[in-house]
């Protein structure tokens, strides 16, 4: 008898496949990782291939964020697994440069996760467009869904993006969503397949990691089938937002109105009088839709949709997020514009350590900061503020400037926001965003305060 598993992968593609307006044999790239959720994915689409009538070719991506042995030993482990199928499949291996991701991430603003993940699903696209993929195929799974639905509930998400995981967008398509990690893992066991495990998903650093590890095994302690319940208010939401979706569809068209995109100036502009008549609903998905022709960041907060959709003749300039949307005569303007600072305006900096250095940041200190080695290990200090030190800290890691969003985990394990202890220590707004932020592997392990008069912080790794 076949595996749950391989027949809901299977009843899942060939529908998805239906629609499809290519006659196969088609073309399947696979997202594999290493764990077991990708694992099963892809020995199950190999199985099934000859059913399926499709091409198959897989990507791996080195995303040089953990250590060396642990990161290559995934990928050698897809290529091997790949080689090592009834019948073979070409492997491709994707290597982002050693501090790529930390440098999106700072450009971005999004945090490690997202910017991996851009950079992730560019690399997908390319090999896509390479190979002539029809779908490009991602493992996620039932317990991912409902994860990232409770993730986007706390983050204040709207009816649409709260719906969670889509199974179709554009050309990815994830054929597991309606099955369990359970049940992937005993389809690997029953077939005698190992796969890999990342450590940092164990990481309660990051949100998901809390989500899945805390939050939802006491969700299933105190409420037993929560899922059932969540999944039918979804399906609720779900039909609301497509009605919504359609009466606005319905009031653009009868007024003939839209976004128009002047892409050399990466700006768009609408009539006024057209946005100011609309719902505040209406007014919100018309914002959105104008910024998603214009951004190329991640997902933007309600908080800034909502700020922009305030436009009226009264104020006719409105700055939020990094955008700019202005009045003028009967149009509105939206661009990616950041209000220009009323004080000195102060670079951001981003230094990476391997070794023993000294660097300059004279916006604080005009004496030198130094790293300096012992035992392996490397310290800051600084004589500006009589040699205290901060550390050890293990290479390679950054010391760079305050980034929106980031939090330090306290020695009790709380998270604290460092624009809150900054705020708290009564920093010159102009040095703030000067002051040494050192970060290790993506989690901020010190704030360097006595250049400053204040206390070092300093969190050991194995605190976090």
């Amino acid at each position: 008898m076949k595996h749950s598993v391989l027949t809901k992968i299977h009843s899942n593609l060939l529908r998805i496949f239906a629609k499809a307006e290519k006659t196969s044999p088609l073309t399947l790239l696979l997202a594999v990782s290493g764990g077991a959720d990708s694992i099963g994915m892809l020995y199950a689409v190999s199985e099934l291939r000859e059913n399926l009538n499709c091409n198959l070719f897989v990507v791996t991506v080195n995303h040089n964020i953990r250590s060396k042995n642990e990161s290559l030993g995934d990928v050698l482990f897809v290529s091997d697994f790949c080689k090592n199928l009834k019948i073979p499949v070409q492997c491709f291996i994707s290597e982002f440069k050693e501090n790529e991701v930390m440098l999106t991430a700072s450009i971005r603003k999004g945090g490690i996760e997202e910017a991996a993940r851009f950079l992730r699903y560019r690399e997908f696209e390319k090999l896509s467009e390479r190979v002539g993929a029809d779908y490009i195929l991602t493992a996620h799974n039932k317990n991912d869904y409902y994860e990232t639905v409770l993730m986007r509930l706390f983050q204040g998400a709207d009816s649409q993006s709260i719906s969670g995981i889509a199974e179709e967008r554009g050309k990815f398509i994830r054929p597991m969503l309606d099955i369990s990690r359970s049940e992937i893992e005993d389809f690997l066991k029953s077939n005698g397949i190992v796969w890999r495990e990342d450590l940092s998903n164990f990481d309660q650093v990051y949100l998901r990691n809390r989500i899945r590890h805390s939050l939802i095994p006491a969700l299933n302690m105190v409420f037993d089938g929560w899922q059932t319940g969540l999944g039918t208010t979804l399906k609720k939401l779900d039909e609301e937002s497509r009605f919504i979706m359609a009466c606005y569809e319905e009031k653009k068209a009868s007024l003939n109105s839209s976004w128009s995109f002047e892409k050399e100036k990466n700006e768009v502009v609408a009539d006024f009088y057209f946005f100011k008549n609309l719902e505040t609903v209406f007014k919100i998905r018309f914002i959105e839709e104008g910024l998603l022709l214009i951004k190329d960041t991640g997902r933007i907060p309600y908080s800034v949709i909502k700020k922009l959709s305030e436009i009226n003749e009264t104020e006719t300039e409105i700055y939020s997020g990094g955008f700019y949307i202005e009045k003028k005569d009967s149009k509105i303007r939206l661009l990616k514009k950041s209000q220009p600072k009323k004080d000195k305006t102060v670079r951001s900096y981003m230094i990476w350590v391997d070794k023993p250095c000294t660097f300059f940041l004279p916006e604080i200190s005009e004496e030198p900061f130094e790293i300096y080695s012992e035992n392996g290990k490397l310290f800051l200090k600084s004589n500006a503020d009589g040699g205290n030190e901060v550390g050890p800290f293990t290479p390679p890691f950054c010391i760079r400037s305050r980034q929106a969003g980031d939090v330090i985990k306290t020695k009790s394990g709380s998270e604290k926001h460092i624009k809150k202890i900054l705020n708290d220590w009564h920093i010159d707004y102009e040095k703030k965003d000067s002051l040494p932020i050192i970060e290790e592997k993506g989690v901020i392990r010190g704030i360097y305060g006595a250049v400053m008069g204040k206390k070092n912080m300093y969190i050991p790794a194995d605190e976090n």
